[in-house]
């Protein structure tokens, strides 16, 4: 080939082949974590068919004949858009093989793309026409095409293993200069293949640019297509980075509160232990007090102190059940554990002005479960219908046998649940009572039933009703274990 070629130029034209590979990269971390991975995947796909292109132009340009060059308008175009077409669907079967869950089926891709990144640089080096014709060394042609496909498989793999998780810049760094220096490998492969017969000269045809109106025109455009999309990249990846550390202080913070409430639980369990003694010793004494003789009007106020002390001890009992960790499933009456929930939310109920109705068979059959975790669920779902109805209101319990379990269902005739919220209202750390709330509560009575193979559902507004919630979960009869 005659001519020579300019050092700084040929850098340029590899730097600008990095770059493209770097912004490749970037789209591709997009489409692990974005709800619209096709569009990062064709954004991508743009971006790197006109870094390849560009490469190709500047590398172009970086040849010095002793003649002018002027390249056709239409085959420089045409060669844009088999860059841009290959590299697109280079970046949707690299996603789409991730997401079918074969990373490493890429070959055929490969060749495709290989082929179309040639069909590029030859269309592109057509946009030149000489009035003596051109001859080609058919071996180095083999040789470009092969590369061309060696480069795409190289390249095909980075992006699929970069896509298995987020790669550093140093990683994405080094990835991008190796598809550059395969990119840069095949383009002057395939220059060196070309070979203008002796005395040619390029031809000014009608509608024809010098090499250098061009690379200011459709590189400098492709740059700022490429700078542009790496700043919204990193704009969104931002957002994403803040989201990601916002929901780890969310559960730092819910790791936080279950210890302080683990604390809180062994201390009440604790204290409702020391308290159980001496009211039954008081209880004890008021009885032999009884048993005395005393006027109507002092056996009538030692009734009613022998009442309030049963509850008492009544509120202890259940205390003590609630903080009990089983160490495995027992047969357990689910209206007892209705009952222990009431027992120790009266307070709350009374001060709310609630009116509870309860409604199950007499004699119902035993559940085999562990006792403490459906307590667990069944004083969560009875607190928050409480937090529903902070003006009064009536809550229903009841529970329905079949021939397979119990359906035990927890209704409220509060507010209800907004339209919105309803499907984020089981998933963790999700809450309506602020500051309040842990956002736990109905997660972990969802995965508590289930673990018992039980199932667990709701409907706002309640059945019947236009407010209002209702939870429901079912039990089986059958035993359970823990998985």
């Amino acid at each position: 080939m005659p001519g020579s070629y300019d050092p700084w130029t040929i850098l340029g034209s590899f730097l600008i082949a990095c770059f493209a590979g770097y912004v490749a990269f970037e789209c591709i971390d997009h489409t692990q974590f974005s709800d619209k991975p096709r569009q990062w995947a064709t954004l991508g796909g743009f971006a790197l068919g006109l870094g390849i292109w560009s490469m190709h132009f500047v590398g172009m340009v970086a040849w010095k004949p002793d003649f002018p060059l002027y390249y056709s308008i239409d085959r420089t175009l045409l060669s844009v858009l088999i860059a841009i077409a290959a590299s697109v669907f280079a970046m949707h079967r690299v996603v789409r093989n991730q997401l079918k869950g074969k990373p490493d089926s890429n070959f055929f891709e490969a060749v495709l793309v290989g082929c179309g990144i040639c069909a590029m640089h030859y269309v592109g080096m057509s946009a030149l026409k000489f009035d003596k014709g051109v001859m080609w060394h058919a071996n180095l042609v083999v040789l470009s095409l092969v590369i061309a496909i060696a480069a795409s498989s190289s390249a095909m793999q980075l992006l699929a293993r970069s896509r298995t998780g987020v790669a550093s810049p140093s990683r994405r760094l080094l990835a991008s200069i190796a598809i550059a220096l395969a990119i840069c490998g095949m383009h002057y492969v395939g220059m060196a293949a070309f070979m203008p017969n002796e005395g040619s000269v390029c031809l000014r045809q009608p509608l024809s640019f010098s090499g250098l109106a061009l690379a200011r025109i459709g590189v400098g455009n492709a740059l700022l297509f490429t700078i542009a999309l790496l700043i919204a990249s990193y704009r969104e990846k931002s957002v994403w980075v803040e989201m990601v550390s916002k929901s780890q202080l969310e559960a730092l913070e819910a790791a936080r509160k279950l210890e302080n409430m683990a604390a809180i639980e062994k201390i009440t369990a604790s204290v409702a232990h020391e308290i159980n003694s001496p009211l039954e010793s008081v209880m004890n004494l008021l009885y032999l007090i009884g048993m005395g003789a005393i006027g109507p009007d002092e056996r009538q106020y030692l009734g009613m102190a022998q009442t309030e002390l049963g509850r008492i001890a009544s509120i202890t009992s259940h205390t003590l059940k609630f903080y009990r960790h089983d160490t495995g499933p027992t047969a357990t009456s689910i209206p007892e554990l209705f009952e222990s929930a009431l027992a120790l939310l009266q307070v709350p109920l009374r001060s709310s002005n609630i009116k509870v109705e309860t409604c199950w068979p007499e004699n119902l059959a035993t559940v085999l479960c562990h006792e403490g975790e459906i307590r667990q669920v069944i004083a969560n779902l009875v607190s928050n219908a409480i937090d529903a109805m902070p003006n009064g209101g009536t809550l229903r319990l009841s529970i329905q046998p079949d021939s397979e379990g119990l359906t035990a269902s927890i209704t409220d005739s509060g507010r209800g649940i907004p339209d919105d919220l309803r499907d984020k209202i089981l998933k963790p750390f999700f809450t309506t009572k602020g500051r309040k709330g842990r956002g736990l509560g109905l997660s972990i009575s969802s995965e508590i039933v289930q673990r018992h193979h039980g199932t667990f559902t709701f409907a706002s507004p309640a059945p019947g009703s236009n407010t209002g919630t209702q939870f429901v979960f079912f039990l089986p009869f059958a035993p359970t274990s823990r998985r």
